[in-house]
């Protein structure tokens, strides 16, 4: 998300500079402001957590950027609270802490075992395994939800194909972790979905099995993509929006 404000002409330099917030006309504040210079017409805010990325034009004056930085200090010191909060709430694999399974906010518990297994009971879920550390049931989190992408994406992804007709045009499907996509699909065929998905709720899976099989037939996302989807999954835009809201608890 970003404020953006219109500018006019610019020059070719690039450049990278921090802002001091403190000094001049801004009050101070617990972030750090870069400026980064480029061939741009307008000045923008990028929030990272605890950090303040502001892009603006080559010629923009320092002037300029302090006045635009402090008239949005609000919506600034809104996003970073924002940003902070997702990052205490992302998921960490550790005995008592918390994980987001299937929409319900459940506790990690470690359990000393021979056999290797995940449970879920009650409001716990347990990580069953021996001598148990965080990487170890890191490692078995993993496992379990490749398996479970495996058993659960891989059939309804071609099962929906082959309703669609287009089966045919699947050359692989592909279950990988990406930084920040939940799935593709490309020109030649292939689909790819994040399995950490599987911690979502199953309507939210089905729909994002559901988008990458539609582009086997549209590929773009187009109001034509868009019938299809929803011809299929009803209310998309809710679960694009849940994802949103959420997504950032399924990472690890």
């Amino acid at each position: 998300m970003a404020k953006t404000r219109a500018k006019t002409k610019a020059k070719p330099k690039a450049k990278i500079v921090p802002l001091n917030i403190h000094g001049g006309k801004l009050p101070p504040a617990p972030y750090s402001c870069e400026v980064q210079r480029s061939k741009r017409k307008t000045l923008a805010l990028y929030i990272k957590p605890g950090k303040v990325i502001v892009k603006v034009p080559y010629q923009a004056s320092r002037a300029e950027v302090e006045e635009f930085v402090q008239s949005n200090e609000d919506w600034i010191h809104n996003r970073l609270h924002e940003e902070s909060q997702r990052q205490q709430e992302m998921l960490r694999i550790e005995n008592g802490s918390k994980i987001f399974y299937r929409a319900r906010e459940l506790t990690i518990v470690f359990k000393e075992g021979r056999k290797r297994r995940i449970l879920v009971n009650g409001d716990q879920f347990i990580i069953q395994g021996h001598k148990l550390t965080p990487a170890k049931a890191q490692e078995q989190v993993e496992d379990f939800l490749i398996d479970k992408a495996s058993q659960y994406i891989l059939p309804r992804a071609r099962g929906l194909a082959h309703h669609l007709g287009v089966e045919h045009k699947i050359t692989e499907i592909k279950l990988r972790k990406t930084k920040s996509k939940w799935g593709h699909c490309t020109s030649a065929g292939v689909l790819q979905y994040n399995w950490l998905i599987m911690l979502a709720p199953y309507s939210i899976i089905d729909y994002m099995i559901t988008h990458e099989v539609c582009h086997l037939i549209h590929m773009d996302h187009s109001k034509r993509f868009w019938q299809l989807v929803d011809s299929i999954c009803p209310q998309s835009e809710q679960y694009i929006d849940w994802l949103k809201e959420h997504e950032h608890r399924f990472w690890f």
